[in-house]
């Protein structure tokens, strides 16, 4: 549920760095909720021409220091960017709330503190799309979803406040998290399915070719769904958590070798277990549902 619109927001003016998927659906939930708000886009300029066309932004800028008059900046962009962002920032002096919504937050974190980026409180909203780009943005993408958030050292408390005011007026549930434990979670139940989907899609329509899918049942679209994201997106997530990816490709190897399939009790068990597993996930979205 979005905040009440007539509450007062916490900021006058937001500048977004990056209005794709979730940069867009950031500045539509601010619309929504709060509407007397100053949306601020950077992008390339046929995106930000786009968004300032929909309405969904007020304003464009040409870069990140171009939004110092802002009251808060979301930095939308792919990691590895985000990284440079954070550098350019705190290299500048920037004193302004910066959040970001990164997939990994360990070398995030690293740059606020070694480039001096003093309200700096980093984020990761669980949530997207199968594609990603400004047309799949949309109001209410975090209705629900956790928001992991780590405040810099030197985070003043009125900088934590603005994020986590932003993160309730979308909807979404503020989590404290530790960088290297939000990563290595992450590597578990966000990056490593990420990779499966893609290997599966990989290896299914090289096997078996444009004939063969076409008799694929609703398993393979399931599974296959994340294998329609775009590779710029991902490819500095993995770089910036390759050792917890790692561990967990590792995992799933000796959870899952070949052999399994010439031992019935081995392969019951595996069956038995997963299904324990789901069962609790289940039983947890409920219960956050309800």
């Amino acid at each position: 549920m979005h905040a009440d619109p007539d509450a007062d927001p916490p900021v006058d003016r937001v500048g977004i760095v990056g209005l794709g998927l979730i940069g867009g659906s950031i500045a539509l939930g601010i619309r929504s909720a709060w509407p007397t708000v100053r949306v601020i886009g950077v992008d390339r300029p046929e995106v930000a021409d786009a968004a300032a066309r929909r309405g969904i932004i007020d304003d464009q800028r040409g870069a990140a220091l171009d939004l110092r008059d802002a009251d808060l900046i979301v930095l939308a962009t792919p990691v590895a960017a985000i990284v440079d962002l954070v550098r350019e920032l705190g290299g500048a002096g920037v004193t302004t709330t910066v959040t970001d919504v990164g997939s990994t937050k360990r070398r995030v974190m690293t740059a606020a503190r070694t480039a001096g980026l003093v309200n700096f409180v980093a984020g990761h909203p669980m949530a997207g799309a199968a594609r990603g780009g400004l047309d799949a943005a949309r109001d209410g993408l975090f209705a629900g979803r956790p928001w992991f958030l780590t405040a810099a050292a030197g985070a003043s408390s009125g900088a934590r406040a603005r994020v986590e005011r932003l993160v309730h007026a979308l909807g979404a549930r503020a989590i404290a998290t530790d960088p290297d434990e939000h990563d290595r979670v992450m590597a578990y139940v966000s990056h490593l399915p990420q990779l499966l989907a893609v290997a599966l899609m990989a290896a299914a329509g090289e096997s078996v070719g444009e004939r063969g899918l076409a008799q694929a049942g609703r398993g393979l679209d399931d599974m296959t769904r994340l294998a329609s994201s775009p590779p710029a997106v991902w490819e500095s997530v993995f770089d910036s958590n390759a050792d917890y990816v790692v561990e967990a490709l590792r995992r799933l190897f000796s959870v899952l070798p070949p052999t399994v399939i010439d031992d019935p009790a081995t392969l019951r068990d595996l069956f038995n277990r997963a299904n324990d597993w789901r069962d609790r996930l289940e039983r947890q979205r409920d219960a956050a549902q309800g």
